[in-house]
């Protein structure tokens, strides 16, 4: 298994195989990444696919940095990510930072601990920056990964995805020695 964050010329090798598993994984999402034009998306409520939604996604995340879980040669896992994001909720007060925008682990790489992983080397290498993420409410497993490192809750947008599923932005604080 190897895990690395990717140099940005690198990243166009990937992107094949994330594509792939940005379709394979469309549903999974709520909204599903269809039905979305961005990774930084606003308004959520609609959930309406469109035929080139998952390629506008795509192509917005190719700007952003990604870590990649690899085994064999084959990619099963991605986090994508920006840095020194600020929008309604990640304010400009919370520089520096990342924003954890996608992440993605195919079902034959579950259960092995790679979100974990993941976030671990994100933690160190940008230990002196906030980490943001944000996510829907019945997202129980990642919900339960974010509160298993200690990130809190920084705004909830109510009814945000749809009746009853609201929209949670979390933070990792860093840690000031």
């Amino acid at each position: 298994m190897k895990i690395e964050i990717l140099d940005r010329e690198v990243q166009a090798n990937y992107y094949d195989e994330i594509l792939e598993m940005l379709i394979m994984g469309d549903e999974e999402f709520v909204p599903p990444l269809s039905a979305r034009n961005s990774t930084t998306q606003k308004d959520l409520s609609s959930g309406e696919k469109t035929k080139n939604g998952i390629l506008e996604y795509f192509e917005g995340m190719k700007q952003q940095r990604i870590m990649v879980a690899t085994e064999e040669g084959k990619l099963l896992a991605f986090v994508s990510f920006r840095e020194d994001y600020t929008n309604d909720e990640i304010s400009d007060r919370e520089l520096p930072n990342i924003y954890l925008s996608t992440l993605i682990v195919r079902p034959e790489g579950r259960g092995k601990g790679l979100t974990q992983k993941m976030y671990g080397i994100l933690f160190e290498e940008y230990k002196h920056m906030n980490i943001f993420t944000r996510t829907w409410s019945t997202n129980a497993a990642h919900i339960r990964i974010l509160s298993k490192f200690e990130f809190e809750t920084l705004h909830v947008l109510k009814d945000h995805r749809g009746v009853g599923i609201d929209t949670i932005y979390f933070v990792k604080r860093l840690k000031v020695v």
